[in-house]
């Protein structure tokens, strides 16, 4: 999973750095974000949220090391995310990708929270 986010944030910085005289030449899933890539982080988020029972209550990050690496990179995301704001392209699925990115990394960080807690004693009858 992870490497296949890596070849689309390669596939996402190919569009971010490309000037607007040039944004023809993009390739849909080489060169250009998809609606589809976006479609496959939603199913991904999904996916993981099915694995685990979500938080009722604050989050305080940390848990667990790779929780706490996975909170680390939402936040680079999110970073990323408000910088890509700024040099939006009318269209693009760059901000719309990296905003369930972001979704991802939180969901992916919680799972692993739950995967590290120690087995929950059967409550008394």
């Amino acid at each position: 999973m992870l490497t296949a986010l890596e070849r689309d944030l390669w596939v996402l910085m190919a569009e971010v750095a490309t000037v607007a005289d040039h944004r023809s030449k993009l390739v849909a899933g080489k060169t250009r974000v998809t609606p589809e890539m976006v479609e496959r982080l939603e199913r991904l988020i999904d996916d993981v949220a099915a694995r685990f029972e979500p938080p009722h209550e604050f989050v305080v990050p940390g848990q667990s090391v790779v929780a706490a690496q996975l909170d680390v990179a939402r936040t680079v995301v999110r970073r990323a995310e408000r910088r890509a704001l700024a040099v939006a392209v009318e269209g693009s699925s760059v901000g719309p990708y990296l905003n369930r990115l972001s979704d991802l990394l939180w969901t992916l960080a919680r799972w692993q929270e739950d995967e590290s807690l120690p087995a929950r004693p059967e409550a008394p009858s």
